[in-house]
C-alpha cells in the first residue's frame, strides 16, 4: 500500500467534531501518545503499540528515538544504531525477553534492534545509567529489554490485536497477534511484515534506503496453578536492507531464536519467586554490493553469523523490610565468517568467541518514613578468544574481571520524588573493538545521578542530571595506527520531560536532552556526542478524536573530533542545527478500532542528525555529507483490538 496524498485530517476531524450535536465528554483514555512517561527514577516502561508521533517505528531503534536522551545513527530506511546519552554499541545492552541479541556484521549493518519489530512486543523497559545490575554485564550507558508479557486467561477465551500502516516512500506494515487459552495455559501466534522503499530527503533526492522484514513468533504457556508458569517461545525473522552510507547492503538478515521461562511464585514467606530463563539467538547475515544496487565490475560478498546463548537463574527474597533479587547468569557468544561469491560452498571459520559468567544481588528497603534505599552489586568474568585465522595466525585470549554496583536513595513527599544515586559499570571490549586492537583494557563508568519527579492530576514532570567519569573509554580512532585505544573521558548532562493538562481536553508537553563530553587524554571533545535538543508538543484529545503538533529543535554541534568515535560511527565535522514540525490526528472509531494519521517534517526540511553516518557513493544516487533524514512524510495506521 502506497500513500502519496493524505487529507489534512486534523482540520477534517476538528470540523466533524464542531458539527456534532453534542460534545463527547472526556473519558480519560488518550487516542494519541506523543511523549514517554517516566514514573520512577531512571527507569521507564513503554507500550510499543501505543499510538505515537512521529511515524510509527520501523524497528527497535526508531522506537527508542522517541525517548529523551536517545539518538539514532541513520544508515538507511531501517537498522539505525541507537545511542543513549551519546553512548551506544555494547555500552547499551539490548535484550529480547531477557536474552541478549547481537548483530553479526563487522560493519554494524545489523545492530540488535534491527531484528526487533516493536509491535511484536508488549513492553519495552529502559534503564538509564549504571543503576541496575539485573540486566547483565556492561550497562555503561544503560539497558533496554523488549519483553513479551502474555496475560493469564482466567477462563477460556481468545484475544486479537493487529494493525495496518501505509505511508510515503512505499512504507507499509502489517501486524497480527492472536492468543487463545484458559486457566491452564495459552497459545499465542504473532506475525509482522515491515516494508519500505527508498525515501526522499527534503530536497527531493532519493536515498538508497529500501528495506523489508518478515517475522513470526509462536508462544506456548502452561499455567497449572496460579503461581506456576512454564513458557516456551520460538522466533523467526527474515529481512534485507539497502544502505546509503557504504558500498555494500544487507541482502540477508535472518534470525532464529527460542526461549524457555519457568517461574514459581509464593514458595515460602521469605522466598517470593524463583525463575529460570534460557534463550538462544542465531543470526545469519549476508552483505554484498550487487543484490540491492547496480552490480559493479568486481562483486564482493561476506557472510558472518553469530550464535548467542543466555541463561539466568534468579530468586526474589524478603527478609523483614528488605526485598532482594539475586541470581546468576551466563552468556556464550560465538562469531564466525566466510565470504566469496561461492560462499555457500565455503566452511564457516570461527573468528571470535566470548564467555561470561555473572553473579548479582539487588536489594531495597524503606529508609525513614518516606524514603527508600536501593543498592546492587555484580561480579562478572569474561573470556574473549580471537582465533588464529582472524588474528594474523596468533590465537589470543583475554580475560577480564568486572565489578559493577550502585546505591540510590529515593524520597517521596507528596507528589514529589527526589533521588540521588552513585553507580559503576564495567565492561570488556566487544567484537568490533577487539578486531581493531586486541590489547584493549576494560572500560569503567563511575556516574553520579540526581533528579526529581513530580506527578498530580494535571502535571507530570521529571528532571535528571548526571556526572560521569569513564576510565579506559574505548575510543575508535581512525587517525591512530592502533585504530582503537583506551582513554579517559568526562561526561555530564541532563534530561527533562513535562506534561501539563491545562484544560480537560488539552495537553502541553515538552522535553529536553543535553550532554557534554570530553576526551581527557587528547584534550578534545568526545566524538559522537549529540547536541542539545528539545521538543514541544500540543495535543487536543477528547477520548474519541485527537489532534496534535510536535516541534523538534536541535542545536548546531561544533564540539566534534573528526575521525574519532565508536563502533557505531565517527565524527565527520560540525553539524548544523535544524527544526522540524510534525502533525498527527486520531479517531477512536469504536472500542475496538482506532484510525491514526500524521504528517512528519511538514515543511520538507533537508537535514541530517549530527551522529548520522557519512553518505556513501551509490550508483544512481546523490552522495551527501551525511545520510539525510526523510523529507515530508505522510502516514496512516489502523489499529484493531478484539
Amino acid at each position: 500500500m502506497t500513500i502519496r496524498y493524505l487529507l489534512p485530517l486534523p482540520l477534517a476531524l476538528a470540523a466533524a467534531h464542531a458539527s456534532a450535536a453534542e460534545t463527547p465528554a472526556f473519558v480519560g483514555e488518550e487516542v494519541l501518545v506523543t511523549a514517554s512517561r517516566l514514573d520512577q527514577p531512571l527507569r521507564l516502561s513503554l507500550d510499543p503499540r501505543a499510538p505515537r508521533q512521529p511515524a510509527p517505528a520501523a524497528d527497535g531503534a526508531s522506537l527508542l528515538k522517541n525517548i529523551p536522551g536517545f539518538n539514532v545513527a541513520r544508515k538507511g530506511g531501517s537498522s539505525g544504531d541507537p545511542l543513549l546519552r551519546g553512548l551506544g554499541g555494547s555500552r547499551l545492552a539490548i535484550l529480547a525477553d531477557g536474552g541478549f541479541v547481537f548483530g553479526g556484521c563487522g560493519g554494524r549493518m545489523d545492530p540488535p534492534t534491527a531484528y526487533l519489530f516493536p509491535d511484536a512486543y508488549d513492553a519495552v523497559d529502559v534503564v538509564k545509567g549504571p543503576q541496575s545490575v539485573k540486566l547483565g554485564p556492561g550497562l555503561v550507558a544503560g539497558g533496554v529489554n523488549f519483553e513479551r508479557k502474555t496475560p493469564r486467561f482466567d477462563q477460556p477465551g481468545v484475544r486479537f490485536n493487529g494493525s495496518l500502516l501505509g505511508g510515503s516512500g512505499d512504507r507499509n506494515d502489517a501486524y497480527a497477534d492472536f492468543a487463545a487459552g484458559s486457566q491452564y495455559g495459552y497459545a499465542r501466534i504473532l506475525a509482522s511484515r515491515n516494508h519500505g522503499g527508498d525515501y526522499r530527503d527534503g530536497d527531493g533526492r532519493p536515498v538508497h534506503s529500501a528495506f523489508e522484514r518478515d517475522s513470526q513468533t509462536a508462544i506456548v504457556g502452561l499455567t497449572p496453578g496460579r503461581d506456576t508458569t512454564l513458557e516456551i517461545s520460538a522466533d523467526r525473522s527474515r529481512g534485507q536492507a539497502a544502505y546509503a552510507d557504504r558500498m555494500m547492503d544487507g541482502s540477508r538478515f535472518d534470525r532464529d531464536a527460542w526461549g524457555v521461562k519457568l517461574e514459581q511464585r509464593r514458595l515460602a514467606g521469605w522466598l517470593d519467586a524463583v525463575r529460570l530463563q534460557l534463550s538462544h539467538s542465531y543470526v545469519d547475515h549476508v552483505m554484498d554490493n550487487f543484490s540491492l544496487r547496480p552490480a559493479p565490475k568486481m562483486k564482493r560478498l561476506g557472510n558472518p553469523d553469530r550464535e548467542a546463548d543466555t541463561g539466568r537463574l534468579s530468586a526474589d527474597l524478603a527478609f523483614g523490610d528488605w526485598e532482594v533479587a539475586a541470581g546468576v547468569d551466563w552468556l556464550r557468544d560465538r562469531h564466525r565468517s566466510r565470504g566469496g561469491i561461492d560462499y555457500q560452498l565455503q566452511p564457516r571459520l570461527p573468528d571470535m568467541s566470548f564467555d561470561n559468567q555473572g553473579l548479582y544481588a539487588e536489594a531495597s528497603t524503606p529508609l525513614g518514613a518516606q524514603g527508600r534505599l536501593i543498592a546492587g552489586l555484580r561480579r562478572d568474568a569474561t573470556l574473549a578468544v580471537q582465533e588464529a585465522a582472524s588474528n594474523g595466525g596468533i590465537r589470543a585470549e583475554n580475560r577480564y574481571h568486572m565489578d559493577s554496583g550502585f546505591v540510590r536513595y529515593e524520597l517521596k513527599t507528596g507528589g514529589w520524588t527526589h533521588y540521588v544515586g552513585l553507580g559503576q559499570a564495567q565492561r570488556a571490549p566487544d567484537y568490533w573493538e577487539l578486531n581493531r586492537n586486541d590489547g584493549l583494557g576494560k572500560e569503567s563508568n563511575l556516574q553520579l545521578d540526581a533528579g526529581l519527579l513530580y506527578q498530580d492530576d494535571k502535571l507530570q514532570g521529571s528532571l535528571s542530571t548526571y556526572l560521569s567519569r569513564v576510565g579506559g573509554f574505548i575510543l575508535i580512532d581512525n587517525n591512530s595506527p592502533q585504530m582503537a585505544r583506551n582513554v579517559d573521558a568526562r561526561r555530564y548532562g541532563l534530561e527533562s520531560e513535562a506534561r501539563w493538562r491545562f484544560a480537560p481536553q488539552w495537553t502541553l508537553s515538552g522535553s529536553a536532552a543535553w550532554v557534554w563530553a570530553a576526551n581527557l587524554d587528547d584534550g578534545r571533545p568526545l566524538a559522537q556526542t549529540p547536541p542539545l535538543e528539545g521538543k514541544l508538543g500540543l495535543k487536543w484529545d477528547d477520548g474519541r478524536y485527537g489532534a496534535g503538533a510536535t516541534l523538534r529543535a536541535v542545536q548546531r554541534q561544533d564540539r566534534v573530533a573528526p575521525g574519532q568515535g565508536n563502533i557505531v560511527g565517527q565524527d565527520i565535522g560540525a553539524a548544523p542545527g535544524f527544526a522540524t514540525l510534525s502533525l498527527d490526528a486520531g479517531w477512536k472509531i469504536s472500542k475496538r478500532f482506532k484510525l491514526l494519521a500524521g504528517v512528519d517534517n511538514v515543511f520538507n526540511r533537508s537535514y541530517a542528525e549530527s551522529v548520522s553516518k557519512g553518505g556513501g557513493m551509490v550508483a544512481g544516487y546523490t552522495q551527501t555529507t551525511r545520510v539525510n533524514e526523510p523529507g515530508r512524510t505522510l502516514w496512516t495506521k489502523l489499529q484493531v483490538e478484539l
